[in-house]
C-alpha cells in the first residue's frame, strides 16, 4: 500500500452562528508522498490543503456532513503521516497591548514536539503570514534549500 500525507487545517468558525476563531472541526486531504516530497511538492500541499478548505467551507450541507467518528476517521487512513498546521492568522498577536505593551515576537508552543507548522498574522504587514516550523536541523535545512532553490517564482509581488 503506498504511504500517503495528510495535509491538515484547523476550521477556525461554522457558518451556523458560532462565535469566530473556534477549532470545531478540520479539513484533510489524501496525497501520495512521493509527490508531495518532490519537487513541487510544497505547492502540492499548499493546493491540496486550499482545495479541501475550499470544498469544506462551500459544502452546502455543512461542515460536520459524513464525519462519523473520529476514530474511524484514523482507522480508515493508517499507515499515514500527518502535518498539522495551528494557528488563527485573523488573531492578530501583534495588536495585542496588556498594559506593557506589544510583544515583539509569537510563538505556537503546541508545534514544538511534532514537525507541526504554525501559522499567525505578521508583525510587519496584515497582509502576510508568519510560518512557524520546528523540525530538526537536517530537516530545517531541507526546508530552507526548498526555499533557496526557486520557491520565490512561485511568491507573488506587486
Amino acid at each position: 500500500m503506498p504511504r500517503r500525507s495528510h495535509v491538515n487545517h484547523p476550521r477556525e468558525s461554522i457558518q451556523n452562528g458560532l462565535p469566530s476563531d473556534n477549532c470545531v472541526t478540520f479539513t484533510m486531504a489524501l496525497e501520495k508522498t512521493s509527490l508531495l516530497m518532490g519537487k513541487e511538492g510544497f505547492v502540492t500541499a499548499a493546493k491540496l490543503l486550499g482545495e479541501s478548505l475550499h470544498k469544506t467551507l462551500n459544502d452546502k450541507d455543512g461542515i460536520m456532513k459524513d464525519f462519523g467518528s473520529f476514530e474511524d476517521l484514523l482507522a480508515k487512513m493508517m499507515p499515514t503521516s500527518w502535518i498539522g498546521v495551528a494557528g488563527t492568522p485573523k488573531l492578530k498577536f501583534y495588536d495585542l497591548d496588556f498594559g506593557w505593551g506589544k510583544p515583539k515576537k509569537h510563538e505556537t508552543n503546541s508545534i514544538d514536539f511534532n514537525g507541526s507548522i504554525s501559522m499567525a498574522a505578521c508583525k510587519e504587514s496584515n497582509e502576510d503570514l508568519e510560518i512557524g516550523l520546528c523540525l530538526s536541523a537536517t530537516e530545517m535545512e531541507a526546508v530552507v534549500n526548498v526555499f533557496n532553490d526557486g520557491l520565490e517564482a512561485y511568491v507573488r509581488v506587486d
